[in-house]
C-alpha cells in the first residue's frame, strides 16, 4: 500500500481524489477498507495542520460526534482502541488532542498507524501518537490515565467480554473524562438489534461508575458517549449508618487494611440501589468512652460494598466494609460502636483480581485517589454534614 512520491506534496483535496481512484483492497484485520489506511499514510506526508483537517463528509460527521464528548479538549490524552483508530486519530488531532495511544492486538494494523503518524516515545514523555499491541484489558498502568478512551470496533479491543473492556476503561479514564463507543456500520456486532436503544447501552454499562452523556445514531454508524463523573461524584450523597460488627477478619489479616464492618441488614433497601464496588466518603465514629476526642472527628474513608470476590471463598453474604483513613489513638477495636458514613463518590465495580498482591496494589491506588478527590472543595464541603453532627474537626 505504498503511496507514490508524486502525491507527497499535493493538497489534501488532490490527495483524497487520488485515493478515491485507488482500487479497494482489504486491511489485515476485520475486513476494514484499506482506503482509510492509505488516506492516513498519505496525509502524514503533509504538514500537521493540513493532515489533521477533516476533508470528507464522513470524517466531518465523526468530528461532530467526538467534539461533543467531555474531556476532548486541546492538551488532553487519548487512548484509541481497535482497527477503526485511523480516522479517529485524525479527528482528535484536528480537535487539538496531540497525545494519543493506539491499542490493538494486530501488529500489522499498528504498523499502519506508525506509518501514518510516526513513532513517539512509548513512555509518553513527548506528545505524539504511540502504539501498544495487546489485549486492552491488560494495558499497563503506566500507559494511562487518559481523559478520553475511544473504542472503534466492536470486539472492544479484547478477547474477553465488552464488559471487561469497559471496566478497564473506567479504571483508565480520568474523572470528568469520557469513554466513547464509536461503531461504524460495516463492522457493528455489539447491538443485538438495529437501530440500538438507550436501554441496550444502559444495560451494557449497568453498575459501572459512568453516566450516559449522549448517544447518536447516524447514517453510517453509532456513537455512545459515557462520562466518568467529575471527582467520581455520585449524583446525590448516600448516608449509611449502623453498628460496627465483626466481619470475616480478612481485611486486617490478609490485606493489612483494617476495616470497620457495618451491619448490612438494616441498610438493605439503601444498598439495593448501590452497585457492588468501591466507594469513598466521610466517616464519623462514636468512639468508646475514654478515647481521645479526635477519634470521634470526621475522617476520610474508603468503602467496599459487596462480596469481595478475590479473597472470599464464595457463599458469604454481602458486606459493608469501611476503611477509615485515620490512626485511632484509643485502640484498634470498636465493635458495638455506631459508625456514620456519608458516601460521596463511586470509584469502580468489584473485580476478581488474579491474586492478593494485585488486589493490594489496586487498594493502594483506590486509597490515593479517594484522598485526592476528598481534598477538592466540592467533596470536602460534604463533610460538613457529619462535622456538624459531631461538633468535631476535619
Amino acid at each position: 500500500m505504498a503511496v507514490t512520491g508524486r502525491f507527497l506534496s499535493s493538497s489534501p483535496k488532490v490527495l483524497l481524489a487520488a485515493i478515491a481512484r485507488r482500487p479497494t483492497v482489504k486491511c489485515p484485520r476485520l475486513n476494514h477498507r484499506a482506503s482509510v489506511c492509505v488516506r492516513a499514510m498519505t496525509l502524514k506526508a503533509l504538514p500537521v495542520e493540513a493532515s489533521i483537517r477533516p476533508a470528507s463528509p464522513r470524517t466531518k460527521e465523526l468530528a461532530n460526534r467526538i467534539m461533543l464528548a467531555p474531556g476532548v479538549v486541546p492538551g488532553a490524552r487519548a487512548i484509541v482502541v481497535g482497527t477503526g483508530a485511523l480516522p479517529v486519530i485524525d479527528v482528535l488531532k484536528y480537535l487539538g488532542v496531540q497525545d494519543i495511544l493506539a491499542v490493538d492486538m494486530s501488529s500489522e494494523f499498528l504498523e499502519v498507524v506508525t506509518t501514518a503518524h510516526g513513532v513517539a516515545s512509548t513512555l509518553g514523555n513527548q506528545q505524539g501518537v504511540r502504539v501498544w499491541r495487546g489485549d486492552f484489558t491488560e494495558l499497563p498502568a503506566y500507559m494511562g490515565p487518559a481523559e478520553v478512551v475511544v473504542f472503534t470496533d466492536e470486539p472492544f479491543g479484547t478477547a474477553l467480554a465488552p464488559r471487561d473492556a469497559l471496566v478497564k476503561a473506567c479504571l483508565t479514564t480520568q474523572p470528568g473524562g469520557c469513554i466513547i463507543i464509536n461503531s461504524e456500520a460495516e463492522n457493528r456486532r455489539w447491538q443485538p438489534k438495529y437501530p440500538p436503544t438507550r436501554d441496550a447501552l444502559a444495560a451494557l454499562v449497568s453498575g459501572l461508575p459512568v453516566n450516559i452523556h449522549s448517544e447518536q445514531e447516524v447514517s453510517n454508524g453509532y456513537c455512545g458517549i459515557l462520562q466518568v463523573p467529575p471527582n467520581y461524584r455520585l449524583r446525590s450523597p448516600v448516608s449509611l449508618g449502623g453498628t460496627v460488627v465483626r466481619g470475616f477478619g480478612r481485611g486486617s489479616r490478609q490485606l493489612g487494611t483494617p476495616t470497620a464492618n457495618i451491619d448490612p441488614a438494616p441498610l438493605r433497601r439503601t444498598l439495593g440501589g448501590m452497585p457492588p464496588g468501591v466507594y469513598f466518603g466521610w466517616a464519623k465514629l462514636e468512639a468508646p468512652v475514654g478515647w481521645p476526642a479526635g477519634d470521634s472527628n470526621v475522617h476520610k474513608a474508603v468503602l467496599n460494598i459487596g462480596s469481595r470476590p478475590t479473597v472470599n471463598k464464595g457463599g458469604e453474604a454481602p458486606s459493608v466494609e469501611v476503611h477509615i483513613l485515620h490512626e485511632f489513638q484509643g485502640g484498634e477495636e470498636f465493635y458495638g460502636s455506631h459508625l456514620e458514613v456519608l458516601v460521596v463518590g463511586f470509584l469502580r465495580p468489584e473485580i476478581r483480581f488474579s491474586g492478593v498482591e494485585t488486589l493490594l496494589a489496586r487498594i493502594r491506588t483506590d486509597t490515593a485517589i479517594a484522598r485526592l478527590q476528598l481534598d477538592t472543595p466540592e467533596l470536602r464541603a460534604a463533610a460538613g454534614v457529619l462535622e456538624m453532627a459531631s461538633g468535631g474537626e476535619l
